[in-house]
């Protein structure tokens, strides 16, 4: 059997104030595409296929699309929710979906409950879909009495082994007198697993320490998120992880497939796509490259560097993310540089001002005058550029207007 593992889709999600609509019909297209062309029999969804727990209409409507060509084409396929999914939304009609072969594990008892394949060879394979487990929620429904990541994931775990060996020992029984394939057991999970890389754009799995939720061991945190031990992962065959935005292999078997679209301009170096790998071949998966939506672009000089004949030529149909540099910000630089660079989706100025002058207020105890106060004011909201003389004529007129 061949295997396609991808996630965080985050259908309905935007970038900078950008619709990806049209980016992420072209990833589905893509996806599906991929299964045809590589004989795909089972794809793996692991987390976060909608952005927000309400996603629009459209994304529902594209998620259905997708699906249905999957399923009309003989695919398997099984999905995990994510923490930006609602997973009682997603879950509605699982149970008639599974018929078709669309395998949704949404709810916790879900975990330990696998999908299973014979496959062609004989083997027999075990998919265990976790969904993305709040400790605070389901802790107590474990039998926990500290919520917390790692905790939460080590008792799903168990379970999970406790199943897989006692289907193990029924076929064995079963099956005493035959010759037995092997058994292939998939964990699929949507969590932060030790020595990921992550980046800008994934929500934080965070710690409430207030609530109790303080980690059993100092390594169980980095950044502010609660990290999962590989060790966990000891023993599976394959491990689909979704939450992490870039593609990464993290031991023999744990992969994170990573987001298909960049969603941050710290996933502008990223690796995209998704894994492919077939059934007995422990470390044989493959990456999957796409290319698809806007380039990213992270640019850094003065106004005129910017507005370069060759920066603006290589870059003009990128998402552009613009730190403007000059001393004292230009007049309109946002509107030129918008000009230039139409999908502009980040824009600041880093000038570095005189000391005496990086506060409002400061300028103001400085002041002398209306006029004084007047231009400051232009002096901090312009990045240090102050009033042009026609301007300065307008303010004394201004003054000499409401003056007694």
């Amino acid at each position: 059997m061949r295997w396609l593992h991808t996630s965080d889709w985050h259908l309905g999600r935007g970038f900078h104030g950008h619709s990806l609509r049209e980016e992420q019909e072209q990833m589905l297209e893509a996806l599906c595409t991929a299964v045809a062309e590589h004989a795909v029999d089972v794809v793996l969804i692991a987390g976060d296929v909608y952005d927000r727990a309400l996603p629009p209409e459209w994304a529902v409507a594209a998620l259905e699309g997708c699906l249905q060509r999957l399923v009309d084409a003989g695919v398997q396929v099984i999905i995990t929710p994510g923490n930006h999914d609602s997973a009682a939304r997603l879950g509605f009609g699982r149970g008639l979906m599974r018929r078709s072969g669309v395998h949704i594990r949404s709810s916790l008892e879900d975990a330990w409950i696998p999908v299973e394949f014979t496959e062609p060879t004989g083997g027999t394979t075990l998919v265990y879909g976790v969904p993305y487990l709040e400790p605070q929620l389901f802790a107590p429904a474990l039998g926990l009495e500290r919520a917390h990541h790692t905790g939460v994931t080590a008792e799903v775990i168990r379970r999970i082994w406790a199943d897989a060996e006692a289907r193990r020992a029924a076929a064995e029984t079963a099956a005493a007198e035959t010759v037995k394939g092997p058994l292939t057991v998939i964990l699929m999970a949507h969590l932060f697993a030790a020595h990921g890389a992550a980046s800008d754009s994934e929500r934080n799995i965070g710690v409430d320490v207030a609530a109790g939720d303080a980690p059993a061991h100092h390594e169980d945190t980095i950044g502010g998120l609660t990290v999962v031990p590989l060790e966990l992962f000891a023993g599976f065959d394959y491990v689909a992880l979704g939450h992490l935005h870039g593609r990464q292999r993290l031991s023999t078997t744990v992969r994170y497939s990573g987001s298909p679209l960049r969603y941050s301009f710290s996933e502008t170096h990223q690796a995209k796509g998704a894994w492919l790998w077939d059934s007995g071949t422990r470390d044989s998966a493959q990456p999957l490259d796409w290319s698809i939506g806007r380039p990213l672009a992270q640019l850094e000089g003065t106004l005129e560097e910017l507005l370069g004949e060759e920066p603006v030529l290589t870059h003009r149909d990128s998402f552009v993310q613009v730190k403007l540099t000059d001393s004292v910000r230009p007049e309109r630089a946002f509107q030129r540089v918008q000009e230039s660079y139409p999908h502009l989706a980040s824009f600041t100025h880093t000038g570095r001002q005189d000391a005496s002058h990086r506060t409002y207020s400061a300028k103001v105890e400085q002041a002398r005058t209306d006029t004084e106060v007047i231009e400051g004011f232009l002096e901090h909201v312009r990045g240090g550029r102050g009033p042009s003389p026609e301007e300065r004529e307008l303010i004394d007129q201004g003054l000499q207007a409401v003056r007694p």
